[in-house]
């Protein structure tokens, strides 16, 4: 919104009204091409120790719209900006910074924005998913060191564990001793500075793939206790890894997976979503997936989400 509001609108955020900021909520509608990226960058890069403006960076990107012509928001993309930009404006009018909220303003005006046609969300399917691991398992018995991106991924679709859940953050760094277990069952305990104490449980079906990831790095099948061995490591051995690095790391995966596919004759458009893919993309396929058998409540618990009625309808309405 800042940037829209500087490049075209001419004027500062804090003088927009209730028109403008529709006009900007179209704008979000149907953005310029060359504001949309084909996926989610970092805006600023490292360079020498010195942060720079990163020039792939765009304000929005299609991800999972491999197929759609030209960029269309989700609904939930919709919902987004306005919970950001109404919070936006009711700090600054509590700091005496802005008159109105705007945004308000035009949700009572215009009624419901997200209204229209939105492309449907996709994911893979329970197929789908069990293919992309096999094959990732294959390349890990072939290069060992395919292990790491093969773990994250089963951690992803099994675990819906997210990236920052397994990345190092300042001194803090996942181990091995985050797997704890407990009565014959097994926990993963995260524990990140500044972030309450999570305590989760471990999918029976994500075990294989711990076991064998232990046993690329030299480890005993499972995690024993006090074992401080960091959980993810770089390719030359320094302990941890940034959510980009693991970002990277399974983008790259998924596009190996597409060019197997494509090479065996088997790629059709279905399997071309794999080429925009993110981590948030596997994680929401596999509790897709997992929603045909367990219950809202159970999923809700799992992905650690405070809405049940979110949880019903992002990933049991079909």
């Amino acid at each position: 919104m800042l940037l829209w509001s500087w490049v075209f609108a001419g004027k500062s955020a804090l003088t927009l009204n209730r028109d403008q900021f529709g006009q900007f909520l179209s704008f979000c509608k149907k953005p310029p091409s060359n504001w949309v990226g084909a996926s989610p960058a970092v805006r600023f890069i490292q360079d020498d120790g010195n942060w720079t403006f990163n020039e792939g960076w765009r304000p929005f990107d299609i991800r999972s719209q491999t197929e759609a012509d030209s960029y269309r928001p989700f609904t939930g993309t919709l919902r987004q900006i306005h919970s950001i930009c109404s919070s936006f404006y009711n700090f600054l009018h509590a700091e005496d910074a802005a008159a109105l909220n705007p945004v308000t303003a035009s949700r009572s005006h215009n009624g419901n924005a997200e209204s229209g046609i939105y492309p449907v969300r996709r994911y893979l399917s329970s197929d789908q998913l069990y293919h992309v691991l096999r094959i990732l398992e294959c390349r890990a018995v072939v290069n060992p060191t395919d292990e790491r991106a093969l773990f994250i991924v089963a951690a992803t679709v099994f675990m819906y564990l997210r990236a920052a859940d397994l990345a190092k953050s300042g001194e803090y760094c996942p181990s091995m001793d985050c797997f704890v277990l407990e009565d014959g069952k097994w926990w993963l305990v995260l524990d990140a500075p500044g972030t309450p104490s999570q305590r989760l449980a471990v999918n029976p079906k994500f075990l294989p793939y711990l076991k064998r990831y232990r046993k690329s790095r030299g480890l005993s099948p499972l995690p024993e206790q006090d074992e401080g061995v960091p959980m993810l490591e770089t390719s030359y051995g320094r302990p941890g890894l940034s959510v980009r690095q693991i970002r990277d790391i399974v983008q790259g995966a998924l596009r190996q997976v597409h060019a197997a596919i494509t090479s065996s004759g088997e790629c059709g458009d279905h399997w071309n979503v794999l080429l925009g893919s993110s981590l948030r993309f596997l994680r929401d396929s596999g509790a897709r997936s997992a929603a045909q058998t367990r219950e809202p409540a159970e999923l809700q618990r799992d992905l650690r989400i405070t809405s049940i009625a979110y949880t019903y309808g992002r990933y049991y309405r079909e």
